[in-house]
């Protein structure tokens, strides 16, 4: 085995089992080692893949340390991550939090964004067709008398008002919002349609302009993403849904006394709202019934 490859090695489980036991299963010197550590270069393919997870991650939430930093970047890597060798890459590649960085870079889709500021609203004046544009964002809920507090996204088709997906948590964040547009998939699915084509229109919230969520909406779905330029004068399809939805629902969400209480009575809320609730747009008819009268879905399909 060559030296580079022992040395490989050892970078590799030095964190895990220690760099002098490691050494001395390589046998390499520290005379040898570190010399070598004094060369310029980039970082082993595995501690890449660990940079970019911790890139990302920092991209969202540039106020996390390494406690908060380590189950994202796991969720990301699929396994788990020893913290020393979390907290050894932090310190070698410069990883530091953003608000101690001066020379911070903006990550490739900021810049794209930035440089494309005033035409990145593309729903702006559309009057769409049922399943042709989904309006997306977060709000909070609060519950067990007023003591703590939730976030409630939701995904909501402008042409028929339907609730597609959403998911209740405990932070505003990314895996938040996957979960939502998961369910939403599996609803478009259950009707036979696929998201393919459609507009998802969001904020400029940093869960929205994320790789992973960027990656799932575009590459994995093939859709097209649309943002606001104006905050919420810009999204006001899921605006008023949040008016009605939080008034009509106070005093019901303020009585859940946990987190799992309060999932399960917006559940039944968002059931409700679906298949029940008549909206005057639709001709005084609830979403689910909308769509089946004007043959865009089966009556035997159900909905969320």
């Amino acid at each position: 085995m060559t030296l580079d490859r022992r040395c490989e090695l050892v970078e590799q489980f030095r964190d895990e089992l220690g760099l002098n036991a490691c050494l001395l299963a390589m046998g390499i010197s520290k005379g040898t080692w570190y010399p070598r550590q004094k060369r310029p270069k980039g970082p082993s393919p595995k501690d890449q893949e660990l940079v970019d997870a911790i890139r990302e991650v920092i991209e969202e939430h540039p106020e996390y340390g390494y406690r908060k930093l380590k189950p994202d970047v796991e969720e990301i890597l699929g396994e788990a991550v020893n913290h020393k060798r979390l907290r050894r890459v932090l310190k070698q590649w410069g990883l530091g939090l953003r608000r101690l960085v001066s020379n911070f870079t903006p990550s490739p889709i900021r810049t794209l964004l930035d440089e494309a500021a005033g035409v990145l609203n593309l729903v702006k004046g559309w009057d769409p067709a049922p399943l042709e544009l989904l309006s997306v964002d977060f709000t909070e809920i609060h519950f067990d008398e007023g003591r703590r507090k939730a976030h409630l996204i939701a995904l909501i088709d402008v042409g028929s008002r339907m609730i597609c997906g959403w998911a209740v948590g405990r932070s505003a964040d990314r895996a938040l919002a996957l979960r939502s547009w998961k369910k939403a998939r599996d609803t478009l699915a259950e009707m036979g349609r696929t998201m393919a084509g459609m507009v998802v229109h969001s904020d400029q919230d940093s869960v929205f302009t994320s790789y992973a969520w960027l990656r799932e909406l575009m590459v994995t779905d093939s859709v097209i993403v649309s943002f606001s330029e104006r905050g919420a004068k810009d999204n006001p399809w899921i605006e008023s849904f949040w008016s009605h939805f939080k008034r009509e629902n106070a005093s019901l969400l303020i009585e859940a006394s946990s987190l799992e209480e309060l999932e399960e009575i917006i559940a039944r809320r968002m059931a409700y709202y679906n298949r029940s609730r008549r909206h005057e747009s639709l001709g005084q008819q609830p979403p689910v019934e909308f769509l089946i009268r004007e043959g865009i879905i089966e009556e035997t399909l159900s909905a969320a």
